[in-house]
């Protein structure tokens, strides 16, 4: 019995000790990325970061959170920001948000108001930190700018893994709900209020093979480049108008792509009576357009449905031999 009291005592002992090494590694390493990265290009500051949560738990919390980024004006504050990791998973992180959280971007300042905003992620015990997975989820975000105008959505969840199988392709994947676009967007795109005042829902997926496999710490510091992009699918639904696409995209040496992408739009004539009442099209030139459209549908025996195929070449965008204008560099 004694022996056994021994061995519950040291084992406990032993734990106890992990677990505040552990504790301190955490806030030292966390502290000195902050400092290097204050130090070099970003611009950091906060008010106190701790790590609690024994015996079973590493739980980091991080106050007055501010990171910005001089070069290009971007800038993140977040009053309350935690880390969360079980002692005996340290490798998976749970970051959980503030329900107000505020960013700037090229000078714009946008505030996003969640009910409910976590992420997850998880990465190999390696020495590089390998990466796994990480998913994204909002519950009711409302995005506002500060001029008033509000983006908001009933949820969105956005994850990406490392492809089953393989060591540098990873799937991506979000997906937004019930979407009420700002007021003076709404105004443009649809000013005769044609459509209903949600688009029900707006979804990607796709999957990407990369340069390099995805490491928290690379030995080299760069950024891996992508090599292809394959579209899965990519679709947006509001009210009787859909649209989809799936195609896909490999870029050169230079990063410059090239590639197709096969468009469908289901109940497109709904679309084009949008294009007519907001001046994108003018009135009169509407059977001109519907007839162009027909010519050159590829799935002319499937009714309301106009299915099109964008062609990348070098570049520059074209349909149906129409050239539409260069798409911006993939590095």
């Amino acid at each position: 019995m004694r022996k056994l009291i021994l061995l519950i005592v040291v084992a406990a002992l032993l734990y106890g000790g992990y677990w505040f090494v552990g504790r301190s590694q955490i806030q030292d390493r966390l502290t000195e990325a902050l400092i290097q990265a204050d130090e070099g290009a970003y611009d950091v500051t906060y008010s106190s970061l701790k790590t609690r949560g024994f015996p079973s738990r590493f739980d980091t919390t991080v106050t007055d959170f501010n990171f910005a980024d001089p070069a290009t004006g971007t800038e993140w504050t977040a009053p309350l920001f935690q880390l969360l990791a079980l002692s005996y998973r340290p490798n998976e992180v749970i970051a959980i948000f503030p329900p107000e959280q505020s960013f700037t971007i090229n000078g714009t300042e946008i505030v996003l108001q969640t009910d409910d905003m976590r992420a997850s992620g998880k990465v190999r015990a390696n020495a590089t930190l390998s990466f796994q997975d990480a998913t994204v989820t909002m519950d009711a975000p409302r995005f506002i700018t500060d001029d008033g105008g509000q983006l908001v959505m009933a949820n969105v969840l956005a994850a990406t893994r490392l492809t089953p199988d393989t060591t540098q392709s990873y799937d991506m994947f979000i997906e937004a709900h019930a979407i009420e676009l700002p007021e003076n967007i709404r105004r443009f795109i649809d000013p005769s209020n044609l459509q209903p005042p949600l688009v029900q829902t707006l979804r990607f997926d796709s999957d990407a093979t990369l340069s390099a496999p995805l490491e928290l710490l690379s030995p080299d510091g760069d950024a891996p480049a992508v090599e292809t992009l394959s579209i899965k699918e990519f679709a947006v639904t509001w009210g009787e108008i859909s649209l989809t696409a799936i195609g896909d995209i490999e870029p050169n040496d230079y990063g410059v792509p090239s590639g197709s992408i096969s468009i469908s739009a289901r109940n497109w004539q709904q679309g084009l009576d949008l294009a007519v009442a907001n001046g994108m099209v003018e009135a009169n030139r509407r059977f001109l357009v519907t007839e162009i459209a027909n010519n050159l549908d590829e799935t002319p025996h499937i009714p309301d449905t106009l299915t099109l195929t964008l062609t990348i070449t070098n570049g520059i965008m074209s349909l149906g031999g129409l050239s539409l204008g260069s798409v911006p560099s993939l590095r």
